[in-house]
C-alpha cells in the first residue's frame, strides 16, 4: 500500500475477544464426559467457544459433540449420522446420570 501512496496505513481495533479455555488438573465436566465415552483423555483446539467465558466464573467445562472440526464451519460441512446417532445417545445417558 505504500508503494502506492506513503501515507497508507493499517489500523486494527479489537471489537471482540473470547475467552480461552484453558487446561485444569480438576474438572468434573471434563471427567463425567471422559467417563460416558471412555476416552482417556481431552485436548484443547484452537478455536473459541462460549467455554472460557464459564470458565473464568470458575465453572467447571467441557465442549463436545458429534463431529469432527476438521469438518465444521467450511464450505461442504457435514455431520455423519452415525455420530450425531453416538452424541444422543451420550446425552440420554448423562440425563439419566444427572436425575
Amino acid at each position: 500500500m505504500q508503494a502506492v501512496s506513503p501515507d497508507a496505513d493499517i489500523t486494527t481495533e479489537v471489537i471482540g475477544e473470547v475467552a480461552d479455555l484453558s487446561r485444569t488438573t480438576q474438572n468434573e465436566a471434563r471427567d463425567i464426559v471422559l467417563a460416558l465415552t471412555g476416552a482417556n483423555g481431552a485436548d484443547l483446539v484452537p478455536f473459541g467457544t462460549e467455554a472460557g467465558i464459564f470458565q473464568a466464573l470458575d465453572m467447571d467445562v467441557v465442549v463436545f459433540g458429534p463431529g469432527s472440526i476438521s469438518q465444521a464451519h467450511k464450505a461442504d460441512e457435514y455431520l455423519a449420522l452415525d455420530q450425531l446417532a453416538q452424541c444422543l445417545a451420550l446425552l440420554d445417558h448423562l440425563q439419566c446420570k444427572l436425575v
